[in-house]
């Protein structure tokens, strides 16, 4: 039994909305996603239009969601149609009281970045050397170039000129 479909598909205000020839409507709200997905799918697998379009009316971004949502509902399992959460899946180490532990122990003791990460380890707070590093620096005790300062030249040595950048440039290729 052939059937034919005439389906206008739009995303308004984030709600999918279905409609056919004769004016009746199916809407799908942005919580109903397994529903899109699989409409969309239904919708690619019976016509011809291209998947990035197929997706984009769905309200999804890129067609690399229309194939993902393809490989889910043909071969997948029910849940790997639910949406995945997104950003980070652990709590952040850094914490205020980390912070102050991190400023503490660096003016407790000379060590670098790694040994204030072991040191705080030890004490039963699993921080990173990248961690320790990042929030030195965010209060402007960054260890990174010691306490050395910079050798001055000389005065007997002639001083480097800056190379314009107008200037043009020749060059002598050697035969």
């Amino acid at each position: 039994m052939p059937i034919a479909l005439n389906v206008n598909v739009q995303v308004k205000d984030g709600t999918l909305v279905l409609t056919d020839g004769a004016g009746k409507t199916v809407t799908f709200s942005k919580e109903q996603t397994v529903q899109k997905k699989v409409s969309m799918i239904a919708l690619g697998e019976l016509c011809g239009l291209p998947k990035r379009q197929l997706a984009t009316g769905f309200g999804f971004k890129t067609r690399t969601s229309y194939d993902d949502s393809r490989n889910a509902v043909l071969t997948g399992a029910p849940e790997d149609l639910l949406p995945k959460r997104t950003g980070p899946h652990t709590r952040s180490k850094r914490t205020k009281e980390v912070e102050a532990l991190i400023i503490r122990t660096r003016f407790e003791t000379d060590g670098n970045m790694s040994e204030l990460a072991e040191t705080l380890t030890q004490r039963g707070f699993p921080v990173s050397a990248r961690l320790v590093g990042r929030v030195l620096a965010a209060y402007g005790l960054s260890k990174k170039n010691g306490y050395h300062r910079p050798h001055s030249l000389p005065a007997s040595l002639p001083k480097r000129r800056s190379k314009s950048s107008t200037a043009p440039v020749s060059r002598v290729h050697a035969s």
